[in-house]
């Protein structure tokens, strides 16, 4: 099967910044910048080789969640679901660190 595109959309980037501070915190907090550079990435790569299979069910059964243990964050649980064409769309965010 070939890879899906995934997109992350502007609600999962709000959330986000509201989760994850600007600047890395002097108590090893990581940045924005670093979870957009060290987390994401694999993340997205997982989501496109195989959705159905690195996500869970939701009560909503468009909704999928995406939950990994993250390299900076302690966990990180993705909320997605799959467009018209086939693509993943990736909307909320939930981050324990």
């Amino acid at each position: 099967m070939p890879e899906r595109v995934v997109r992350f959309t502007d609600e999962f980037f709000g959330r986000l910044e509201s989760l994850v501070p600007a600047e890395r915190g002097a108590d090893g907090r990581p940045s924005l910048t670093d979870v957009l550079m060290l987390e994401l990435p694999v993340i997205r790569d997982r989501l496109a080789a195989d959705f159905k299979g690195v996500t869970m069910q939701t009560p909503d059964p468009e909704v999928r969640v995406y939950v990994a243990r993250g390299v900076l964050v302690l966990h990180l649980a993705l909320y997605a679901a799959l467009d018209e064409t086939g693509s993943v769309e990736v909307f909320w965010v939930d981050i324990e660190q």
